[in-house]
C-alpha cells in the first residue's frame, strides 16, 4: 500500500519569512523539527504520510537543503519519521516513536496536557518513582540526601505557584532517581523532569489552596533520610495519590 504524499501548505502556521526560523544557522534544524514534529505528534500529519520534498520543506521554513536533511535526522532519530527508497520520508506509526523523548512529550502535549495523558503520566510515575524512593532510601549517598534535601527546602521558601518552586519540585524528584545508583532509573529522570513542569503547571493553580504540598515532599525526604525503603515508597505513593487528584482537579477548572 502506497503511503499518502503530503501537499504543499500541509502544515499550520510556519511559512517563508516566519520569525521563528530567523535564527543562527546551526539552529535552524532544531526549530524546524520541532515545528514538523509537532504537525506529526498533534495528528495533523498522520502516521503513512510522505512528507513533502527537501525543496518544499526548505522553501517553506526559508532554510536550506542542507538544514531540511539534518531536521529528518533529529526526526528519525526520535523514531517519528524514517526514509523509504522511491518514496521518501514517511511518518511512523505512532507505537514506534520514542515515547521517552522529552521533545516528543513537550510537542505531544502541545500548549496543555489533557485528562488522558495526565493519567498516562501518574500510570508511569507510581510504576517507577515509589520504588526508586525506596531504593534512594537504602542506598543514596549523604551528598544526594543533601540535594534532596536543598530542592525541599527551596520548594518550602517558595511560593506554590511560582517558577522557583516548579524547578525545586523538579530537582526533588530528578535527585531521588539518581540517588537510586540505579543507571537505568537514573535514565528516566530527563523524561519525569519534563513530564512534571507541565503536570505541576497545571496543579499548581489548585495547590495555591491546598495544605499538603510541602508536607507531603516533606514525609518523603524524612523517610530516605533516616533509610526507611517503605516509609519512603508509602509517602511517594501518597503523593501520587494527592498530585493526580490535583491535576485532574486544573484540568477541570481550566476548561470551565
Amino acid at each position: 500500500m502506497m503511503a499518502a504524499r503530503v501537499s504543499a501548505g500541509w502544515g499550520c502556521g510556519m511559512g517563508k519569512g516566519d520569525r521563528s526560523v530567523e535564527v543562527a544557522a546551526w539552529t535552524r534544524p532544531q526549530v524546524t523539527a520541532k515545528a514538523i514534529g509537532k504537525r506529526i505528534v498533534s495528528g495533523k500529519v498522520k502516521p503513512g504520510s510522505v512528507l513533502p520534498a527537501t525543496d518544499v520543506l526548505a522553501e517553506e521554513f526559508s532554510v536550506s537543503r542542507l538544514a531540511i536533511r539534518e531536521t529528518m535526522k533529529i526526526l528519525a532519530g526520535k523514531g517519528l519519521v524514517e526514509a523509504r527508497p522511491r518514496r521518501g520520508t514517511v511518518v511512523r506509526a505512532r507505537s514506534e516513536w520514542n515515547r521517552f523523548d522529552p521533545d516528543i512529550l513537550a510537542w505531544q502535549i502541545n500548549d496543555a496536557p489533557n485528562a488522558a495523558f495526565i493519567r498516562s503520566l501518574f500510570e508511569v510515575r507510581r510504576i517507577i518513582e515509589p520504588e526508586a524512593a525506596a531504593l534512594a532510601a537504602a542506598r543514596a549517598p549523604q551528598e544526594v540526601i543533601e540535594e534532596i534535601e536543598a530542592a525541599f527546602r527551596q520548594m518550602a521558601q517558595a511560593a506554590p505557584d511560582t517558577q522557583a518552586s516548579i524547578d525545586a519540585d523538579v530537582e526533588f524528584h530528578r535527585a531521588i532517581l539518581l540517588g537510586t545508583g540505579n543507571d537505568f532509573i537514573a535514565a528516566f529522570a530527563p523524561v519525569i523532569a519534563t513530564a512534571l513542569k507541565i503536570a505541576i503547571g497545571v496543579q499548581r493553580g489548585i495547590l495555591r489552596r491546598r495544605e499538603h504540598f510541602v508536607p507531603s515532599h516533606g514525609a518523603i525526604l524524612d523517610a530516605i533520610k533516616r533509610g526507611h525503603a517503605d516509609g519512603a515508597r508509602a509517602a511517594f505513593l501518597t503523593l501520587l495519590g494527592t498530585a493526580e487528584v490535583d491535576a485532574m482537579n486544573g484540568i477541570r477548572e481550566r476548561e470551565e
